[in-house]
């Protein structure tokens, strides 16, 4: 499989899964956790951090000779943020169990800017994942 494909496949197939998760009720999931504080958080984190370095490896493989990482990293933190903010509100008005908080959305944003991070570094340290500019 292309290298292109492979990061286009796995962004999308984690984009459709952490949609799935969180529109679906919490009582369906039958996930039993640990007693940790603000774990709901840490989740919306490392999700939203994972759905960020995917994201920017996507970009990576299809647009690195048309566009900057300085415009595609920005650009995919503002969809993801969008793409939050959505699903926060699909979720409070929803007839689940599940609602709408803001500490999801700043949750969110502090794993895609943590994403973005891990991003930069991968393609200025790694030789293998070079952006190029």
């Amino acid at each position: 499989m292309a290298e292109n494909s492979r990061w286009t496949l796995l962004f999308f197939l984690w984009m459709g899964t952490l949609t799935i998760l969180s529109l679906l009720p919490s009582d369906q999931l039958e996930v039993k956790t640990p007693p940790i504080p603000h774990l709901d958080k840490w989740v919306h984190f490392v999700f939203y951090t994972i759905g960020m370095t995917l994201g920017a490896l996507f970009l990576r493989a299809r647009c690195h000779q048309k566009k900057k990482m300085n415009f595609a990293l920005p650009a995919m933190a503002v969809a993801l943020v969008s793409y939050g903010m959505v699903i926060e509100v699909l979720q409070g008005i929803s007839d689940t169990d599940r609602s709408a908080e803001w500490g999801d959305v700043w949750a969110n944003i502090l794993g895609i800017v943590f994403g973005a991070g891990i991003s930069v570094l991968l393609f200025r340290k790694v030789r293998a994942f070079n952006w190029g500019d």
